[in-house]
């Protein structure tokens, strides 16, 4: 006889862009479903509670929070307000799956890390890059190419003429593209080299008090270097290049990967194709499901040290050390 599968109630505080693509990607899990979200906009959304009848709705985030059908929490809020709301949520001892950044300084992470450990109760940032498939595979075949030299991974898009004015993307404080989508280069590099770092070479395009362009030069301890760079003023094609002693592999859309090429010294090319399962956010609820499942308190594939070395780098890249 089969084990039946628990369903695992999720809770979404804030309803904006990433919330609805958590709230339609969750649908490609095995167990999980969003049963209630905390939103004052959507609870006066007659139309959105009329096609979601299964949902309950609440007019602020303290009132979702007193849910006790709720097994987890998702954090979709501007990025200043992840750290007031993780901690309430840490409190009443809710695992919380955050959206990236998680928060905003390296300090701010200590305090989140201890409030994890204090309250025995599981915090994970939401980095998909890791939970791909497709990242597995790329690491077992880092092995084709040698030891690494360099690297190069890029997220550049022009976002700036969609925003509203009052967008936290272009608030100081709390906007700009290294908090916005620094998490993706950086992360992305740190996994694949996964050493100390040396110094850091960096430079900003700075506007109305934000960064609208990063870039940066990541020397490791090993001798490899990584540049990276990021915008939300300019679009480029998004690729990561890693190169060895031995040969190169180019990921294209390295932060979801789905298929990259290997191309060897001696002329031989082999191509990767590994489909992603539901949408590029599927995979990353599912392992925060499968850890809440079996009680975990830490994730090891994504753990709070992790979170705690992206947001360093960009504190430094940000100082222009």
């Amino acid at each position: 006889m089969e084990m039946e599968i628990r369903t695992m109630n999720f809770g979404i505080i804030g309803y904006g862009n990433i919330a609805k693509r958590f709230y339609e990607s969750i649908r490609h899990t095995k167990n999980g479903q969003v049963t209630a979200i905390g939103s004052k906009s959507l609870f006066n959304d007659h139309v959105f509670k009329a096609e979601n009848p299964n949902l309950t709705i609440y007019d602020s985030y303290q009132a979702l929070l007193g849910d006790d059908s709720i097994d987890g929490v998702y954090i979709a809020l501007p990025h200043l307000l992840h750290k007031e709301w993780s901690l309430k949520v840490l409190k009443l001892n809710i695992p919380v799956f955050c959206e990236k950044p998680a928060v905003l300084t390296t300090t701010d992470m200590k305090e989140i890390e201890l409030a994890s450990r204090e309250n025995k109760t599981l915090f994970v940032e939401a980095f998909k890059t890791k939970f791909n498939s497709g990242m597995d595979h790329l690491k077992q075949d880092l092995a084709l190419i040698g030891p690494i030299q360099t690297m190069s991974a890029n997220f550049c898009s022009n976002a700036i003429p969609s925003q509203k004015a009052t967008s936290y993307l272009l608030q100081k404080g709390q906007g700009g593209a290294l908090n916005d989508i620094g998490t993706y280069p950086i992360g992305f590099v740190l996994d694949i080299l996964g050493s100390d770092i040396s110094r850091i070479e960096s430079k900003l395009d700075m506007h109305n008090g934000i960064d609208e362009k990063f870039s940066a030069t990541i020397h490791f301890e090993t001798g490899a270097q990584a540049f990276i760079e990021g915008a939300i003023n300019e679009a480029k094609p998004r690729v990561a290049i890693i190169v060895g002693q031995q040969g190169r592999i180019v990921i294209p859309m390295y932060n979801r990967i789905e298929k990259y090429t290997i191309e060897l010294n001696g002329g031989q090319k082999i191509e990767r194709d590994y489909n992603i399962v539901g949408d590029d956010m599927t995979l990353e609820i599912q392992a925060f499901i499968n850890l809440v499942e079996t009680g975990a308190k830490t994730c090891e594939r994504h753990s709070l040290q992790d979170t705690f070395n992206i947001i360093q780098v960009i504190e430094k890249i940000r100082q222009g050390e």
